[in-house]
């Protein structure tokens, strides 16, 4: 496998979880902020965790992903741990998506998020990630190419 498709697929991991969940520790804080004027600085920091890290991680950690399929289809096509992790990291888009949301429409004032949910986001996040990485680094590092 190239190993600088590999560098930009844990490149773009790292920029895609690490924004998810930056964006759900801000969206909890905003649940809880009364001050308008620091519920403003809240969603232009959530903002732009999700368009500078969470969005173009995303894109980078799929394109590499996909790049490292193309580069051995036999092996990757056929890899029992490379089918249940696009299971988990369509999961993670839909959750990509669903913070999107979320945020948006606490940000419009429409949204009625509570920090509670805003942890629970941030938990299944984390959740995911690790079993994403449960599935694929055995499959990975102990499966013959």
């Amino acid at each position: 496998m190239p190993s600088w498709i590999l560098v930009f697929h844990i490149f773009g991991i790292v920029l895609w979880i690490g924004g998810l969940l930056m964006t759900t520790v801000l969206l909890s804080r905003h649940a809880q902020e009364t001050s308008p004027e620091a519920r403003t600085a809240l969603s232009r920091l959530e903002k732009k965790s999700m368009r500078a890290m969470a969005d173009p991680g995303a894109l980078i950690a799929i394109l590499a992903g996909i790049g490292m399929i193309f580069t051995d289809p036999s092996y990757y096509l056929y890899a029992e741990w490379l089918h249940i992790k696009i299971l988990f990291v369509i999961a993670i888009i839909i959750l990509h998506g669903y913070i999107g949301i979320e945020m948006k429409g606490l940000q419009k004032g429409t949204a009625m998020l509570t920090s509670g949910k805003a942890w629970f986001l941030f938990s299944a996040v984390l959740v995911l990630f690790f079993a994403i990485l449960v599935v694929t680094l055995p499959g990975e590092v102990y499966l013959p190419h």
